[in-house]
């Protein structure tokens, strides 16, 4: 099913369910379950539904009424109606308007509601980087229909040095009051905004804080299919009942995000098809196609929601497969070969890098011919000593990615099981039986598990049909559930996540490379700290009579200047017109490919003083930028050294080895320093 965009010409929004119950926002299966959930959670904790009082508004168990009545802390006394959940769940649908269409990033939504309850705003953020969905809101609604309203964000803002726009524009706006789903798990934004936003007067509520107290009897229910799918239909559904559901809508909207901050790696998911009889291809291993139509275009839609798509050796081998999206445009996800021998053919689809980029990761010293050859043909290699698929996760992590679609066969599947790197599982079930003791499937003889008391438990399941197919969708021990993960990456005091002094490392080479340097500021993805460092994060920038979005639009069109060519001009027009620095240079770089001949000839020596033209017009003196990168002056006796720290770029990051030239790096300590001169 696919919905109406919020604004005209926006990208279809498909959303997280099919279709709508109409008073909790989800699937009418998928509500039943959950209420049933909270239902049992009542039974455990010695309340019914029925025994609830009302404190200040709010809807709260008897036997904890008399102690919220005397407490004072604002998340304690915090009021919430139907309505805030209808609002909440509109929030995160209108979030994923671009999902699929972009990267992966932290999804935010918002709606604005007059005191008369008429909504004047939907908004969300197109892409990382981009003008956050609160500020586009409030701009749209203006201040008369701001004051006193009230605005809905399925995610806290960001609140941090240079990103103080948001709640700032709360404040002037008059807005009275805010209800946020979940804060940002991220350490160093988490609850900041909410804080900013009470000392300023405005009221905040928060979904997430104001059920932490029944955290712990969800996760020991885990969300499982064990409780009574009769308890909706009997009239059991309360307001306390909505809010949860609504919460876990909230958590599933970011759960990409939840995971990278609890796992520090991107959350990473098992995906095959079987028959009946649990078979992944015949004896002779051929397998097109066991599962439908619709089942392989729901493929190609999950392909389009990660940043990579993996597979091992022998699926390169025995397949050739595209593991594209089959669309023209939108995102185009990395295709990750692992190979720990490179025994791979030269003729292979997934050498096509017209059609997507394509990393190779093998053990060094494999191949280095074979290796040469790949990477003549544009293709990404790279070596791990000691190679395995715990390193292989890692290292996607270390390059910004936060969602990642495992399709390897079953050789490969068990030791991605066993070395904890799965966390979820998509299984494909296709009426059909093929038989064949050898034949294979989708998890190998890896495990070491002998004894069926040993077996994995797949938990927090969801089934789905599809045609004739059944969708089941579950997590691995390494997550549990959903509210696991959230109550994981709630409880860290430090971020896992890409880390913003060298002091605090992550996992892969890129990251141990210089983990002793002291006073380093790293920076890389947009919504990490110092992430308007990042030429990603739209700042906009006034170059050569001309307003571009962000330092990476000017950049990448810049390649096709100093030409007399129409299509160069083209070229130049489209990149401006990318609403998004990843799309921006997503063209840019796919033009530079297969169309060298509109690059500028001088493009080697000149984009050194084109970027360098670019960073000083964006952190002008005054500006936000500045004052962030101006702080970076002031840790510890020396001014802290800036470095991209990208696994992919040896040039203008560090690279995968930390050896790289680091010139961005260079230049905003150049642009520093000489500001301070």
């Amino acid at each position: 099913m696919r919905l109406a965009s919020a604004k005209p010409g926006a990208p279809a929004v498909t959303p997280h369910v099919s279709w709508f119950h109409p008073r909790s926002g989800c699937r009418a299966s998928e509500a039943r379950l959950r209420v049933a959930v909270v239902a049992n959670s009542f039974k455990n904790k010695g309340n019914t539904p029925s025994s609830l009082s009302v404190v200040k508004g709010k809807v709260v168990p008897v036997g904890e009424a008399e102690r919220l009545r005397g407490m004072k802390d604002d998340v304690s006394t915090s009021t919430f109606h139907r309505r805030d959940m209808v609002m909440l769940r509109r929030a995160c649908l209108l979030s994923t308007s671009t999902q699929g269409d972009v990267a992966p990033f932290p999804f935010s939504g918002c709606v604005l509601v007059t005191k008369k309850t008429k909504v004047v705003a939907e908004t969300y953020q197109y892409a990382s980087g981009t003008e956050a969905a609160e500020l586009q809101g409030l701009s749209l609604a203006g201040k008369g229909k701001s004051k006193g309203a009230t605005l809905y964000l399925n995610l806290e803002p960001s609140y941090a040095m240079g990103e103080e726009a948001s709640v700032r524009s709360i404040v002037e706006s008059r807005v009275a009051r805010v209800v946020i789903g979940m804060e940002n798990p991220l350490v160093h934004l988490r609850g900041r905004a909410i804080k900013a936003l009470r000392e300023a007067g405005v009221q905040v509520d928060c979904l997430r804080s104001h059920l932490a107290g029944k955290f712990d009897n969800l996760v020991e229910m885990g969300l499982s299919s064990d409780g009574s799918v009769d308890f909706l239909d009997s009239g059991g559904d309360t307001l306390e009942q909505e809010m949860v559901m609504t919460l876990k809508l909230c958590l599933e909207t970011n759960e990409n995000l939840l995971h990278c901050v609890a796992k520090g790696r991107p959350l990473c998911v098992l995906k095959y098809a079987m028959t009946f009889d649990g078979k992944t291809a015949s004896v002779s291993g051929h397998s097109a196609w066991i599962s439908g139509t619709r089942s392989r275009q729901l493929v190609y839609r999950q392909r389009a929601l990660c940043d990579c798509v993996v597979v091992g050796g022998e699926t390169a081998r025995s397949d050739n497969p595209n593991l594209t999206t089959r669309r023209d445009e939108g995102h185009a996800p990395t295709r990750v070969v692992v190979s720990r021998t490179m025994d791979l053919p030269l003729d292979c689809n997934l050498w096509d890098v017209g059609m997507a980029p394509t990393l190779v990761i093998t053990e060094r010293g494999a191949k280095p011919e074979l290796q040469r050859s790949l990477r003549g043909m544009g293709v990404e290699v790279i070596e791990i000593e000691g190679l395995s698929l715990a390193k292989v996760a890692d290292h996607l992590y270390d390059r910004g990615f936060m969602r990642a679609l495992w399709e390897c066969g079953g050789v490969m599947a068990a030791p991605a099981i066993s070395e904890g790197v799965i966390s979820k599982v998509m299984a494909f079930v296709a009426p059909k039986i093929i038989g064949g003791a050898d034949a294979p499937t989708p998890v190998g003889d890896g495990l070491g598990l002998t004894k069926m008391s040993d077996a994995l438990d797949v938990t927090d399941i969801r089934y789905q049909q599809v045609d004739q197919d059944v969708l089941a969708t579950g997590y691995l021990p390494t997550t549990t559930s959903l509210f696991h993960l959230a109550e994981e990456a709630y409880a860290l005091a430090r971020d896992r996540s890409y880390p913003e002094v060298a002091s605090s490392v992550t996992c892969g080479a890129s990251s141990s490379a210089i983990g002793a340097e002291e006073n380093a500021v790293r920076f890389y993805k947009a919504w990490n700290r110092y992430g308007i460092l990042s030429n990603f994060f739209c700042v906009p920038i006034e170059l050569d009579g001309k307003m571009w979005r962000s330092v990476e639009h000017y950049y990448q069109a810049m390649k096709f200047s100093n030409s007399c060519s129409v299509e160069a001009a083209l070229a130049m027009d489209e990149i401006a017109a990318q609403k998004s620095a990843e799309e921006a240079a997503r063209i840019g770089r796919c033009l530079q490919s297969s169309k060298p001949s509109l690059v500028r000839q001088d493009w080697g020596e000149a984009k050194l003083e084109v970027m360098r033209n670019a960073l000083e017009c964006k952190f002008r003196r005054g500006t936000p930028a500045w004052e962030l990168l101006h702080s970076t002056c002031g840790v510890g006796e020396m001014p802290c050294r800036l470095i991209e720290y990208s696994p992919r770029d040896s040039f203008w990051g560090e690279g995968f080895d930390g050896k790289g030239e680091n010139w961005l790096g260079v230049m905003l300590m150049d642009v520093r320093d000489m500001d301070g001169e």
